[in-house]
This record gives structure tokens, sequence and C-alpha cells, in this order.
């Protein structure tokens, strides 16, 4: 049996029913539905059929109800939509959940305690903070101690951390323990360290650090206590406190109970040891909401990388939760830290980053670009190196088999520099880096695209960058604007397969919007990177699957596929696009088992899977701190 589905936007399929991998009735069976499966022709099938978490059938609601058995679950759409699984490429879920459930978390638990900037005039209010924790916490002599800086939101707050506080100044409240301080921007970009802490670093890996870099000195060329990569990285992999994952999984989960009720079936961050190992408590109680994709960070910055690297297997790990790359966190730092070669009015206004150009422009007048060997560490107080980790490094990634993905790369120049490299490093080992990634499409040099794409280097982009257009544009000039900042559509006519990511924690379908018109509060930026409805759907769907290391298993609802599915309350392909950012998702299946459904949808089909949360996603967000 076969029918002609159409749609408006000229969409005409035939399609038959696909079956024949499972004899026994099917678990659950979808049908009079309009099921887009985003296979090769985007076929449109009215029905779908499940067995152990497998999709056995896709077709006619005929011929896939011929699947069904006296304990078949029979859910009949209505002529609902239904997708595959979403897949995002770059978000932070586990910092989400820990900004939205943290609460109960307490700084012990998370052995980090908190130095607040909103209150701090003077070097003595940061060191007055340090010394009160230190006794209050009675840290035993030796022990690492480490604090995050909150709140900074003046010049001034950076001019203390920066250039008034030294590694002599921490001394003086400090004498018995290591202390770490983040610098106010990602930790993996810097940390604030006392002598203490230089002396560990420097007995252990000094000869690594003083070939590598990257620390500030003082007129004297002494090492002041300011680290950056790969330096920091070694406070991080070696000396950072790492949370217990039983205290991670309850907080972890709540926040992935949100993103399945947006309709995400997979996940792909970068993560640290404790966060993969709470999340594989999840996976081992039945709980984890969502698929896991991980970058290993931990693999990056530290002398015996290739022993490790040589250990450990390219996509290791579970259905659940795996390894799908190693990644170096990132090439550089965000709005002013972002490595560029482009001319900057450091005073435009506006915020692009953690600390915005205005507040934090002085410090990085060409951006932090960590693949640069020149580079000499904010405003020229770096210590000269002479090796190039970043680069060392992909060479190694390369010879394990390794691929790198899950990683920040926000300016032009960080994006040429790493190309540059990646093609020297497929000169040595030919399509080594095939699938290797770039993250967020920030500014994207346009003549670096058809570079990529020779060498199948992908990229993820995120459509939060496109409402940084003005702010670009004041910054870099309306043509930078209009050529660099998320060129997706350029990007998929090169024949890159873009996949898809938040870098946040928003809307899904309000981003996929964004991505799809370029509107922001009413205009359109850079009209001629517009993508359609399909494309923008294979970013979310088998394109992220594919950057996942899953194409075989995920990303399309095919016969043999992993049975994660979206049953959405529109019709995604017809409606206005000024709609899309309104579609909800209904019920979300992850593996054949449905782990979310709106409370409407469950009473209409009536519905009370036990795994799955039956709610609405307001209501899951609105329990958040």
């Amino acid at each position: 049996m076969f029918k002609r589905v159409g749609y408006c936007l000229g969409i005409v399929v035939w399609l038959g029913v696909t079956s024949g991998l499972a004899q026994e009735s099917a678990d659950m069976i979808l049908h009079n539905g309009k099921v887009l499966t985003i296979d090769e022709d985007f076929t449109v099938a009215e029905a779908v059929a499940i067995h152990d978490g497998k999709i056995t059938a896709v077709g006619s609601n005929a011929e896939v109800l011929r699947q069904a058995g006296p304990n078949t679950v029979r859910i009949d759409l209505k002529g609902k939509t239904v997708v595959p699984g979403l897949i995002d490429t770059h978000s932070h879920v586990q910092s989400y959940a820990q900004r939205s459930y943290g609460a109960q978390l307490t700084s012990d638990q998370m052995r980090n305690y908190p130095i607040n900037f909103r209150i701090v005039k003077t070097t003595d209010d940061v060191l007055n903070q340090i010394r009160h924790t230190l006794d209050a916490i009675e840290a035993s002599p030796g022990e690492w101690i480490h604090f995050s800086s909150r709140g900074i939101s003046e010049r001034e707050h950076v001019e203390i951390l920066f250039d008034r506080l030294d590694r002599w100044e921490l001394d003086k409240v400090s004498p018995n323990n290591p202390i770490v301080l983040s610098m106010g921007i990602p930790i993996e970009n810097g940390y604030f360290v006392n002598s203490k802490a230089i002396d560990i670093l420097w007995d252990q890996y000094g000869d690594f650090i003083k070939k590598y870099g990257r620390y500030w000195v003082d007129d004297q060329g002494r090492p002041d206590g300011h680290l950056e990569p790969p330096a920091s990285r070694l406070v991080m992999t070696e000396f950072r406190p790492q949370p217990d994952p039983e205290v991670l999984a309850p907080v972890y989960n709540k926040k992935l109970e949100e993103w399945s009720a947006m309709g995400f079936t997979t996940v792909s961050t970068k993560l640290q040891p404790e966060s993969v190992e709470a999340y594989r408590l999840l996976e081992s109680t039945g709980e984890l909401k969502t698929r896991m994709a991980y970058g290993a960070n931990w693999l990056f910055g530290r002398p015996d990388v290739a022993e490790r690297l040589a250990n450990t297997k390219r996509g290791e790990g579970s259905d659940m939760v795996w390894m799908s790359s190693v990644t170096p966190v990132g090439l550089d730092g965000s709005g002013a830290r972002q490595c560029t070669a482009l001319e900057r009015n450091n005073d435009a206004a506006g915020d692009q980053g953690t600390m915005g150009i205005s507040l934090i422009g002085a410090w990085y007048p060409n951006g932090q670009c960590h693949l640069d060997l020149e580079y000499r560490g904010s405003v020229g107080r770096g210590a000269p190196i002479s090796g190039n980790y970043y680069r060392e490094w992909l060479f190694e990634v390369a010879r394990y088999g390794h691929r790198v993905a899950n990683m920040h790369a926000a300016g032009d120049r960080a994006q040429e520099l790493y190309l540059t490299a990646l093609e020297q490093v497929n000169r040595e080992r030919p399509s080594s880096v095939q699938n290797w990634a770039l993250d967020h499409c920030t500014l994207v040099n346009p003549e670096d695209i058809a570079r990529a794409a020779r060498m199948g280097v992908v990229w993820s982009c995120a459509p939060k960058y496109i409402a940084n257009y003005p702010s670009i544009a004041r910054s870099y000039g309306e043509e930078i604007a209009n050529q660099y900042l998320v060129p997706i559509k350029s990007m998929i006519d090169a024949g890159i397969h873009v996949a898809f990511e938040m870098d946040r924690d928003e809307y899904v379908w309000s981003d996929l919007e964004m991505l799809i018109t370029r509107v922001v509060e009413g205009e359109v930026w850079g009209a001629h990177e517009r993508i359609d409805r399909v494309s923008a759907l294979k970013t979310l769907t088998i394109w992220g699957a594919e950057y996942v290391l899953r194409g075989d298993q995920l990303g399309s609802i095919e016969t043999g596929k992993s049975a994660d599915l979206v049953v959405l309350d529109r019709d995604y392909m017809s409606i206005p696009e000024e709609e899309i950012s309104e579609i909800q998702s209904l019920m979300t299946i992850l593996g054949g088992r449905a782990m979310y459904l709106h409370s409407d949808f469950a009473a209409e089909t009536n519905l009370r899977p036990d795994q799955a949360v039956i709610s609405t996603y307001q209501a899951l967000r609105d329990r958040s701190n």
C-alpha cells in the first residue's frame, strides 16, 4: 500500500512500509500522524512501530498496524507531527543544572567557595573574604582550596583581579594552603594562584610549563600567579576539586527533565570525570532522561597525554553515555577574548562575552589566542614560550585515532589557525580529521568554509549569536557582521553537515525559529544566510547524530534505528515561521520509553508510564531557584 503525501512547501514523497526487524508484536505504535522521517529522501510517513527500543516499521497506517498485538500500546496521533528526537551538540547542561537547582548544593559539597565581587572595592576586600572562608572551613595545611569569582561587573573589579593582586598578596592570607581563584572568565581559560600552588606546579611540571606556558610574570620575570592554558589546565585536571557524583546526579536530572520536555533525546557537551560518573549513575538507575555524548576534557593540558590517548578508545561508553570526542575546551576566549584578525573598536558598546568588550578589551587587544605561538599573555606580560602545546596535541590526537569536537571557537583567527594546523595534520595522516568540529559559528571568515569542507571538518552553530549582530557591527563593522556571523547557509551550500547547538539554557524552538528567519527584535540580520525548514530540522537531528558519532543509530526515523521520537503539537512544516517558537513537545520517547508527556496529551491518550515525567515545560522550568 502506498500513499502520496504533499506539503505546500513542495515536498512530495511516495512512501511505503519498511519493516521486518522483529517478528514479535510491537510494544508501541504511533499511527494516523505526519512522521517526518528525515531519511535521505525526507519521506513523510503515517505511522511508526517500536519494539525493544528500536524502530521496526515506518510507513502507512495499514501496513504498520499489522505489527500490533494484544499488548501493543496504540497511540492515535490524530494528524499530529512526529520528528526524530532532538540533538543539541554544544550546551553546558550540568552548569545550567547547578545554576537552576544549585541552591541545594553547599560550597562544601561542591568544594568551591565564592568570592563576591559585588562588595569588592579594594584588594583587601578580596583577601578578607578568602581569610574568613579559610578560618570558617578550618582547612588542613597543604589542602587545595578553590574560589570562584562572582559578580564581576565593573572595570575596577578586573583591575583588582588582573593588575593589583599577585600571588604574594594572596600569600598574606593563605600561607599554609595552595589557593586557586578563578579570573572571572571560564576556568579553563584562566586561574589565579598563590605561591604554594606555584611551588607545587613548578616542582611537578616545571619543564612542561616553562616550555608551553602560559603564565604572567612581573617586572623581574617571576611568575605572578596568573595562569592561562595550558598551565591553567594542569590545575584543572590535577588539583581541581571533584564533587561526589551522588551529589550531582539529582541536580543534573532535574535540568534534563526540562530538556526532555522540549524534545531533546541527546545532548553533547564537554565533561569533567565527576560529571560523567554522575550521568552514568543516573543511567544505572534508569533515571537518565537524555543520552549524553561528551567531549573528554581531561585528555588535554598534561605531559602524559600520549599515554592517556593510547589507553582511551574513540566512542567508548554505552548507548546512553559515551565519549564522542576529546576536547581542549576552547581555542580562544569569548567577547573581547575571542582571537581575531579583525580590527576592533574596543570602545564599542555591547556585551559579547563573560565581561563584554568594553570592560575587558584593554587586557586582550587581539583576544586570547591559544594556538598562536607568538602570544605573550595579557598585554605582553606572559613569559616567553618555545612550544605550541595546542598544535602538538592535535597531531597526537590524530596519531591515536581520536577526534576533536565539543570545542569553543569564537574568533575568526582562532579558526583560521586551527584549520591551518589541521591541513598539516591531514597531510601527515590523510582523512584523519574527517568529522572534527568547530563550535559556535560566532565569527567565521567565509574563506575558511571551503577549507573546512575539503577536509570534512564540520561546524556546530548556535542561533543565539545571530542576536549579536548589532554589537558585532559596532565592534567590527557592518560588512563583517553581515558576512561572518553564523554563516550557516554558506556552510551547507559547501556540503558541510552543520549541527545545531543552543549553547544556553533557553527554549529550543525559539532558537530554531531564529535560525530559519534570522529575525531578532523584528529585524532580519544576514538574510542571505537564512535556511529552509528541512535543512534546519536536519541540523537538529541527523546532522547532530553524525556529530556525536551515532549517525547510524540516531537522528532519523528509520527501521533499525533507536526509537528516539518527539510528538509535536503543531505541524512544523506548514505553520507560519513566526509560530515555530510556539511548538511544544507532547511526548518525548527515548529508546522506546516515554520520558516526558505533556499533561494534556497524557490525559487525552490516557497514558501514564511509570518512568515518564507528566507535566509541562513551563511548569518544570518554574521549579528552578
